[in-house]
């Protein structure tokens, strides 16, 4: 009945049947090892397709019972078709094929077992469990072409892709695709490396890889390519693997702080692998006692053999600090820092830069050059920080006109990005600063006016632009800009803040006519009479004083409207002035 398609009759009384026993096969097919010996990643892989496939197998037999089926989670859309979902007359047959494929396994008929997976593949179970596993069969029969296909689709999988990469890199090599096999090693090793790394770097280290792999491409050395192809064969294709790789980074050169960990193939892509790693775990020791000089000479010995093998460059600078060569250190690091960047290693030219900052902050030829990768690789916020930092180094230095002009460039920078608008007006106002010391203060309002558009709340900022506008002797301006901030604080109710702010301004500038009479003004509105009185007072006697008698009458006209203790002497003086002004 399986054979035409149709499912079996559900068994009356018995239970069990070959469902638990192929989960036996699966079982014996592993051929489990030793835990402290594991598998290697195409064998880890094999185990792990196996076991769904007989998870699935158990599903289907158990949907065919009395027993209800397990609970279905999301994991059976990640690997692949669920199986419970194709119809009967399908379901029927992937039991039938996917039953046989496992049983011609357990008896190793690899090419009946691959048979078997492609007509459950034709029958709708479309897996990744069932590609890997095909795959490989294929792979280990010759079949390449069709090998590649499935173990393409394998490769989507976390957990076949490293074994998928790592057949399909042999079986390319093995085609004589030898730059193709190459980069399927270089993929199968930046899995491998990120998978031993804290999950925290993981993503780093891959993003690291790409620009590798990009170059590796593009290499024809057939030697060259052969002992790569080696180097990860070997280091990867054991039951230790992982151990493997984690020992192999721990020569790498440690990162500066707060830098992303350098990829294994840094030491892999180098022909001599083996004998860098040694070299530099003995860089290690002899550092590590105190012999600096022996460790620097051990580098130039490896870098005969290893001559564009950056990271060991890298360790160089290193050592150069510890033994305190710092301006060695700095050039090398510059040098090491230029070739990255010639290599397309963006990411990395920046690390080194960071260094040389590290060590000599003050270099601002440094700096300029980290901004300009930073800028290059599309990181705008370090950028303009980097930008500021190289400025107020220029202001320590007391080179102004060099600051504003780094300044500038960081506002371009942060205008053109669409950046933040914080970054903005923090670099005006530092430019501002620099304009107010130069005492152009038309430069400086300009400046401000610009910050109070994307800030209008900033106190501060206001106040600069009355004084400013005072200062240019431009009053109207000034009570334009006194009465827009009023008006915003009115309508964000914060009025309460209108009196200390306008004490502020008439503290800083002592004598202002308007300003006395917008505090004069807030006074009152505040209920304030004694204090608005007293700032009349003061307001008519700078007026008087300026020959302003019509101001200093309506200056007394206001004092009395507010009915004072002393009108009568209010009315007096009203009475002198308006005599003496010939106005009664």
């Amino acid at each position: 009945m399986l054979k035409n398609g149709q499912m079996l009759p559900k068994p009356i009384r018995r239970k069990g049947g070959t469902g638990p026993l192929r989960m036996a096969q699966v079982r014996q097919l592993e051929a489990p090892k030793p835990a402290e010996e594991g598998l290697d990643p195409i064998e880890e892989a094999r185990g792990k397709a196996l076991n769904r496939m007989a998870e699935v197998l158990f599903e289907l037999y158990s949907e065919n019972v009395d027993t209800p089926p397990p609970q279905r989670s999301m994991q059976a859309f990640v690997h692949g078709t669920d199986p419970l979902s194709l119809k009967k007359t399908e379901r029927a047959k992937v039991l039938l094929h996917l039953g046989q494929a496992i049983d011609a396994q357990s008896n190793n008929q690899d090419a009946q077992a691959a048979e078997e997976l492609e007509k459950a593949l034709e029958a709708g179970y479309k897996s990744s469990a069932l590609y890997y596993d095909l795959g490989l069969l294929r792979a280990r029969g010759d079949r390449l072409e069709s090998a590649l296909r499935y173990l393409q689709h394998a490769v989507k999988n976390a957990d076949y892709a490293l074994g998928a990469r790592l057949v399909m890199a042999e079986i390319l090599r093995q085609m004589g695709r030898l730059k193709e096999a190459a980069e399927e090693y270089m993929e199968a090793l930046k899995l491998a490396d990120s998978l031993v790394v804290p999950p925290e770097q993981a993503d780093s280290i891959r993003q690291l890889y790409e620009p590798l792999i990009e170059a590796q491409a593009k290499k024809s050395d057939s030697q060259e390519l052969e002992k790569l192809c080696d180097n990860i064969k070997t280091l990867l294709l054991q039951p230790n693997w992982r151990t493997l790789v984690s020992q192999a980074r721990q020569q790498l050169p440690q990162s500066s702080p707060g830098a992303p960990p350098l990829p294994l193939a840094e030491i892999m892509t180098q022909t001599q692998s083996g004998q860098i790693i040694r070299a530099i775990d003995k860089v290690h020791q002899l550092a590590q006692a105190g012999h600096f000089r022996s460790a620097v000479d051990e580098i130039f010995d490896s870098l005969q053999y290893a001559p564009t093998y950056l990271p060991l460059h890298t360790l160089l600078g290193d050592l150069l600090i510890q033994d305190g060569r710092t301006q060695d250190a700095i050039t090398k690091y510059t040098v090491v820092a230029q070739a990255y960047n010639v290599r397309g290693e963006a990411a990395q030219a920046t690390n080194l830069l960071r260094r040389v900052i590290e060590v000599a902050p003050m270099d601002t030829t440094a700096r300029t050059r980290l901004i300009e990768q930073l800028v290059a690789q599309g990181l705008v916020d370090e950028a303009i920080g980097e930008y500021i930092r190289l400025a107020d180094i220029y202001y320590r230095l007391a080179e102004l006109d060099m600051a504003r002009k780094t300044y500038t460039s960081a506002l371009r920078l942060a205008q053109q990005a669409g950046a933040n608008q914080d970054w903005s007006v923090q670099i005006m106002l530092r430019m501002a600063d620099i304009d107010m010391q130069h005492l152009d203060w038309r430069q400086a309002l300009r400046l401000f006016e610009q910050i109070r558009t994307l800030q209008p709340e900033d106190a501060p900022v206001r106040k600069s632009l009355v004084d400013l506008n005072l200062r240019l002797d431009q009053p109207n301006q000034a009570l334009a800009e006194l009465d827009n901030y009023l008006a915003y604080l009115d309508s964000s109710g914060q009025r309460a803040e209108a009196i200390p702010f306008l004490e502020g301004l008439a503290q800083e500038n002592p004598g202002q006519a308007i300003l006395q009479g917008y505090l004069a003004d807030e006074y009152a509105r505040a209920g304030w009479v004694k204090e608005a009185i007293a700032q009349l007072d003061a307001l008519g006697e700078n007026l008087l004083q300026a020959g302003n008698r019509a101001g200093a009458i309506r200056t007394v006209e206001k004092i009395m409207a507010m009915n004072p203790l002393n009108l009568e002497d209010y009315k007096r003086l009203l009475q002198k002035l308006r005599a003496e002004s010939g106005s009664q």
